[in-house]
C-alpha cells in the first residue's frame, strides 16, 4: 500500500480542484482519491522532502511549504517565485523550482534566468523551465522553450550554473529520468523522443534519439517519465497514449496503449503498476506492466478533479 498527494489545476488554471487530495494505492493496483488534504489553489506540482511538502501554485506563481505530522498539513512558509511555477525539486535541502511562463529557477537564494535563444517552435516563443533533477553534486535543469539542458552546482548555499548542453531545435525538454546505469533519459514534449545522454564530467553526451511509439510530432505532446523494471513508460497528450520503450546498451519501442483518460499530464510508477493522471478527463488510471513491456488497464481508471500530479508520501490519515 502506497500513500500519496494528489496535485490538481483550479479555476484559476481551468480546472476544478479545490486543493491537494489524499490518495492510496493497493497491493492488487486499486487507486483511491480520498479528501482534502489542502485547499489551494492549483497545486499543479507537488515534492515531498520527508516531513516536508512543497507545491507548486501555478497560477498564482507561489511556492507553499507546508510540514506533515500526525496526518495533518501545516504551513510552514509561501514565497512568490517566478511565472507558472511547475515543477519542484530539492537539492541540498533547499527547493529549487521550474517557473516555465518566464523561464527562471528559482530558490530562496535566488533566481537564475534563461539568455538563451528560443525555439523554433510556436510553443518556444520565450524561456520556459520545466523540470528540475539533483543528480548526485549536480542539479540538472530543462527549458522548453531554448532547448537548453543546464547544470548546476550548490555553492555556498546557491545555485552556480557550470554547462549547458543545447539539444536538437524543436525538442521542447520536458522531463528527466535518472537510470539505473548512470544514463539519464531526457523526454521531448513537442518532438516527442526519448533522447538518451551519457554522462561526460560535468556535462552530458546524446547518445541515441528515439520517437515514441504511437505518438505524431507537431500534435502530441509528451509528458511523463518512469521507470518500469527495464521499461521507460511516457505519457502523450492529444493521441492520449501510454507508450514504453525497453532499455539496453540502446533504448528499443516497445509499444503504446490508450492513457485510460484524456491528457496523461503525469504519471508515476508503484510497483508492478504505473498510475497516470488524465488531466482534462479527470482520471486517475492504473496499468501494469506485463514482462514483455505491454501496459494493460487494471479495472476501471477512478475520478479525481484536474489531476496533474502524484506525489508518494508517508503519514496520510485514515480515510
Amino acid at each position: 500500500m502506497t500513500d500519496w498527494l494528489i496535485g490538481g489545476y483550479g479555476p484559476d488554471m481551468d480546472g476544478t480542484a479545490s486543493g491537494m487530495r489524499w490518495g492510496r494505492s493497493h497491493s492488487d493496483g486499486r487507486f483511491e482519491v480520498g479528501p482534502l488534504a489542502a485547499e489551494l489553489d492549483s497545486p499543479s506540482w507537488v515534492t515531498v522532502d520527508g516531513a516536508r511538502v512543497f507545491a507548486a501554485l501555478e497560477g498564482a506563481g507561489a511556492l507553499v511549504e507546508m510540514s506533515l505530522a500526525g496526518g495533518r498539513l501545516e504551513p510552514v512558509a509561501h514565497h512568490v517565485v517566478g511565472s507558472l511555477p511547475c515543477h519542484i525539486a530539492v537539492a541540498d535541502r533547499m527547493p529549487v523550482v521550474a517557473c516555465y511562463g518566464d523561464g527562471l529557477i528559482w530558490t530562496p537564494s535566488g533566481a537564475i534566468p534563461s539568455d538563451a535563444p528560443h525555439g523554433p517552435l510556436p510553443a518556444q516563443d520565450g524561456p520556459h523551465a520545466h523540470h528540475v533533477l539533483p543528480l548526485g553534486t549536480a542539479v540538472l535543469t530543462l527549458d522548453l522553450g531554448t532547448d537548453r539542458l543546464y547544470v548546476h552546482h550548490v555553492v555556498d548555499g546557491k545555485l552556480l550554473r557550470v554547462h549547458e548542453l543545447p539539444l536538437p531545435p524543436g525538442t521542447g525538454p520536458r522531463d528527466l529520468l535518472p537510470l539505473p546505469d548512470g544514463r539519464v533519459a531526457l523526454l521531448g514534449e513537442w518532438s516527442c523522443e526519448l533522447i538518451l545522454l551519457e554522462p561526460m564530467g560535468d556535462t552530458f553526451e546524446i547518445v541515441q534519439i528515439v520517437p515514441l511509439p504511437g505518438a505524431v510530432p507537431g500534435t502530441d505532446q509528451a509528458a511523463g517519465l518512469g521507470l518500469a523494471g527495464r521499461f521507460v513508460v511516457a505519457g502523450i497528450r492529444g493521441s492520449n497514449l501510454l507508450a514504453t520503450l525497453e532499455l539496453g546498451d540502446a533504448v528499443a519501442p516497445v509499444a503504446s496503449v490508450g492513457s485510460g483518460g484524456d491528457w496523461p499530464r503525469h504519471l508515476v510508477v508503484d510497483g508492478e503498476f504505473v498510475h497516470v493522471s488524465n488531466q482534462l478527463s479527470s482520471t486517475i488510471a492504473t496499468f501494469r506492466i506485463g514482462p514483455d513491456g505491454i501496459p494493460t488497464l487494471v479495472g476501471e481508471p477512478v475520478a479525481a478533479p484536474s489531476p496533474t500530479c502524484l506525489a508518494a508520501v508517508s503519514g496520510a490519515p485514515e480515510f
